[in-house]
């Protein structure tokens, strides 16, 4: 499959009271793009970064570029860890035109928070995914 994003909203502003608890951010950068494959919409991924770095991001062209890479390759951020969660939810009603999907369609969010090598917060992800057109493959293995 062919990906692709598009934008829908590239914005710095004031973090509401719930995402301060998960980020730790008063003033933070919103990035919200719908993800393809094949030219088919398949989620729509709301990232949020500390300011600094989500100014930097938003200097390029979010309809052509991966985050990660970005991240990496372009503004040296070495993230190394990561906690996510994943459940399913019923999709959120200004998601349905994104996605053209009835307003039932059941969905697979995922929730992350992304640190770098030093342990600064990096990323705050909420993503949700057509469950009929997305998977997650998950490596578990066991410290000792």
């Amino acid at each position: 499959m062919e990906p692709g994003a598009k934008l829908v909203k590239a914005e710095g502003f004031q973090s509401p009271v719930h995402l301060q608890i998960i980020t730790g951010l008063k003033e933070a950068v919103h990035i919200k793009r719908v993800r393809y494959a094949d030219n088919i919409p398949m989620g729509v991924e709301n990232n949020y970064y500390p300011a600094e770095i989500g100014e930097n991001i938003m200097e390029y062209d979010l309809n052509k570029v991966s985050l990660y890479d970005l991240l990496e390759q372009e503004l040296g951020v070495l993230s190394i860890e990561a906690d996510q969660n994943i459940r399913s939810e019923s999709i959120a009603k200004e998601d349905t035109k994104l996605l053209e999907v009835p307003a039932n369609t059941s969905m697979l969010v995922a929730e992350r928070n992304l640190r770098d090598v030093n342990g600064n917060f990096v990323e705050y992800e909420r993503a949700c995914y057509r469950s009929d057109m997305y998977s997650f493959n998950i490596k578990l293995s066991r410290k000792k």
